[in-house]
């Protein structure tokens, strides 16, 4: 889809759609611990927010107010919903966010832009206009005038913190998620080299390779419960270290797209791949004959997923081990 397209899309959406939106696109930021979507009744002018510590809106926190109108963001509803966030800090909801920004599909008009681009002005214009733009939308059925140690509060808030995201800032931001490929039918970026194996086995490694140990036991017809026990059996233990490649690079790539896919979305890719193998599971033959099929079969699926175009054939291999320390399947029976 051109990226005209793309806008044009976008701007239809309803306000609730143009929330979701923007909450996916806030996820392609970095530096935050927790992405969440609060718009509503009750949310006090935090429609997205990106929290940067454990502390939530106690912390370090930004703020994303999403306006959804047919035409441009007007200087009077930003005065009013940047006043709002300002008392609620004020009254002790929350503290004043790093960052307040406004998304509107269509933006800003060239005199909101320019306020905004100006903290000066901007505080200027909503100090001046408080009593009759802010005053009475705070709080449903109660009138806040500027006044005494509001007043004060007001005159001293940081003005800075306040802007605006343009459509192509929003865009950039959202190309880096998971979202994009199924919002707008685009490939996913590719994962990040996955770490090299470490030397010494990790705890989280247990099931799968005392699973593939039993496999090389059997395959030997000696005894093998240790991993130095393959010190004796020299082609086992150099299998044993691909097949370890290959759960990391499963587990490196499950996790990055993890946060970035809507939710479900890695466990459908496994769930997918155990559906391909299971069924050479239920048939007979030694556990290297079941390992090498599942291994096999696994390599040459393409799971119906947005992750498949990014998997490569160790990283959907690395899945069957990934399944088997799940205590899903079992190559030795």
């Amino acid at each position: 889809m051109l990226l005209a397209g793309i806008v044009k899309a976008i701007r239809a959406y309803d306000a609730t759609e143009w929330e979701i939106f923007t909450r996916e696109c806030a996820k392609g930021m970095t530096g935050y611990e927790e992405v969440k979507r609060l718009g509503g009744a009750g949310d006090h002018g935090r429609d997205v927010i990106g929290l940067c510590s454990p502390a939530g809106c106690s912390g370090v926190w930004d703020n994303v107010q999403c306006k959804n109108y047919e035409g441009l963001l007007q200087p009077s509803t930003a005065c009013r919903d940047a006043g709002k966030i300002i008392f609620h800090a004020y009254r002790g909801v929350f503290t004043p966010p790093r960052r307040c920004r406004f998304a509107a599909p269509k933006g800003p008009t060239t005199a909101l832009r320019d306020l905004l681009l100006n903290p000066a002005r901007f505080r200027q214009e909503v100090i001046s206009t408080w009593n009759t733009r802010v005053a009475n939308h705070v709080v449903d059925n109660e009138i806040h005038l500027l006044e005494g140690k509001l007043e004060e509060y007001v005159l001293q808030y940081d003005f800075s913190s306040f802007g605006y995201l343009t459509i192509e800032e929003l865009l950039d931001w959202h190309r880096q998620t998971g979202y994009w490929a199924q919002r707008f039918g685009g490939l996913l970026p590719p994962p990040p080299p996955a770490d090299a194996p470490p030397e010494a086995l990790m705890p989280h490694e247990t099931i799968y390779v005392g699973k593939l140990l039993d496999v090389y036991a059997e395959a030997a017809g000696s005894e093998i419960k240790t991993v130095s026990d393959l010190d004796a059996h020299a082609a086992w233990r150099d299998d044993l270290q691909k097949q370890r490649v290959r759960f990391f690079e499963a587990e490196a790539f499950l996790a990055n797209y993890r946060d970035q896919t809507e939710p479900g979305t890695t466990e459908s890719f496994a769930d997918q791949i155990f559906d391909v193998i299971e069924p050479g599971l239920a048939l007979p033959g030694t556990g290297m004959e079941r390992l090498t099929k599942a291994l096999t079969a696994a390599g040459q699926t393409t799971p119906a997923s947005v992750l498949s175009a990014q998997a490569k054939v160790g990283v959907k291999q690395g899945v069957c081990h990934q399944l088997a320390n799940d205590n899903r399947v079992t190559w030795k029976v």
